[in-house]
């Protein structure tokens, strides 16, 4: 059942919790699975904070024995009819609903995707003071899988998925959702930059910074601190471009940690290249002001640049608009970069033991690749698994993908990372303003002042 009030009833809710919890031997309206979507609230569809209302339905066995697992989901990723992909998940659920003979049910309940009233958001409020409204499963953006699980609100999957399907998934994804050697969550769906380069001006695409350089390619990428959108996303932050042009530079992630290393020589080597591209007038003249793959992509239609960052989600979505356009890997120190993966995540939050069968039942069965290879084909998400991605139709592109997906790296974590970011970011706008040389601000980076 999904509830559609305002976010104040919320409020009302969790500060009625304990009186409420007198009266749950009611027994709760019945939960009418993937049909039960026609009331829902709407999610933001740019992917920014707006307020949804908290579900109400408690997790309960009817009389008639029918258990009902909830699912708190984003409205891109639902059975919503009117979403791309939405008769995918819904036939998903109902097909999950039919081997079970109807007695498990799945009400998804849809949630904004970041900020007050997110998904993220509701889970931590109501983990306080309302844990009966709790989901069973829920879908988090990968970036807030770590504070999820550090704030014990997800459960070890080990153990509830079967080991094989873990390693069945590209490297980033097994490593996306671990955490202290526990598997908070398992991605489902996933998104990565690459370049595209318009072929009337740029016969074969750089695979390094001095063919850009050399060949006077005019690069648009987003030079300027991300745009804020989870709730606990760093103030300060650096583009994950830059951090798979600082790997392929030499910088490294501590493989055991997933902590970014902060390295002097790595950093001086990428902030040279955006010094000689500034120099050059080969960078964007508003790098700084952009804030992600989709403001790369408005300076290359608008012919700004020969060849610009974009992420594969945006190039799926516009791919036939440009005319005359190729795909490549983004270019790097001394080989073409290795893309961060983004993308989202199911983690189970359920602590009874029987749900979470159930649950890992679900999650399972909507990673076997058939499934999730229709709905990110249909969806314009890239799926987390070969075997999925082999589900699309042949070409190019997915020979392309398979290849960036294979060499994709998870985002670093740990509570360094946003120091680290924010100190990477600092010194790579003082480049860019010309108010340091690459050496004095990857210097400044490592011994900022006190």
């Amino acid at each position: 059942m999904i509830a559609n009030r305002n976010f104040l009833a919320l409020v009302v809710l969790l500060a009625a919790y304990s009186v409420l919890a007198a009266c749950a031997a009611a027994t709760p309206k019945p939960s009418t699975g993937a049909a039960d979507l026609r009331a829902s609230p709407q999610a933001d569809a740019s992917a920014k904070a707006s307020p949804t209302a908290a579900s109400t339905a408690t997790i309960a066995t009817p009389a008639g024995g029918t258990q009902t697992l909830t699912w708190w989901t984003p409205e891109f990723f639902s059975a919503q009819p009117s979403q791309p992909g939405g008769q995918q998940i819904a036939k998903y659920i109902a097909d999950f609903e039919a081997a079970h003979g109807g007695k498990v049910r799945v009400s998804p309940v849809l949630k904004a995707r970041y900020g007050k009233g997110g998904v993220l958001d509701f889970l931590r409020t109501a983990q306080a003071v309302a844990p009966g409204v709790l989901p069973d499963i829920v879908a988090l953006d990968t970036a807030e899988l770590e504070s999820a699980a550090a704030l014990g609100l997800l459960q070890p999957l080990n153990g509830l998925l079967d080991k094989t399907l873990l390693s069945g998934l590209y490297p980033f994804a097994r490593e996306s959702g671990k955490f202290d050697g526990k598997q908070a969550g398992v991605q489902v769906i996933a998104d990565l930059e690459h370049a595209i380069y318009d072929r009337a001006r740029v016969g074969i695409p750089p695979e390094t910074w001095t063919g850009v350089l050399a060949n006077k390619i005019s690069y648009a990428f987003p030079a300027g601190g991300p745009q804020q959108v989870s709730v606990t996303a760093p103030p300060e932050d650096i583009q994950p471009g830059f951090l798979g042009q600082y790997l392929s530079a030499g910088g490294a992630i501590d493989p055991q940690t997933r902590a970014l290393q902060l390295q002097e020589q790595p950093l001086q080597n990428v902030l040279k290249f955006y010094d000689d591209a500034r120099k050059a007038s080969l960078l964007a003249p508003a790098a700084l002001e952009m804030t992600g793959p989709d403001d790369s992509w408005t300076a290359y239609a608008e012919g700004q640049a020969m060849m610009a960052n974009v992420s594969a989600r945006r190039y799926l979505a516009g791919r036939d608009v440009l005319q005359n356009t190729g795909f490549a890997a983004a270019p790097g120190n001394s080989g073409p970069a290795a893309p961060l993966a983004t993308g989202w995540a199911l983690a189970i939050v359920t602590p009874d033991p029987e749900r979470q069968k159930l649950a890992a039942e679900f999650i399972a069965g909507l990673l076997a690749p058939e499934k999730i290879g229709g709905w990110t084909s249909a969806a314009g998400w890239l799926p987390s698994s070969p075997a999925a991605l082999d589900t699309w139709s042949g070409g190019p592109y997915r020979d392309f993908l398979a290849q960036q997906l294979n060499r994709a790296v998870s985002h670093p974590v740990g509570s360094d990372y946003p120091q680290t970011a924010a100190r990477m970011q600092r010194a790579l706008t003082s480049v860019l303003k010309g108010t340091a040389s690459p050496a004095e601000a990857a210097r400044a980076a490592l011994n900022p002042p006190p």
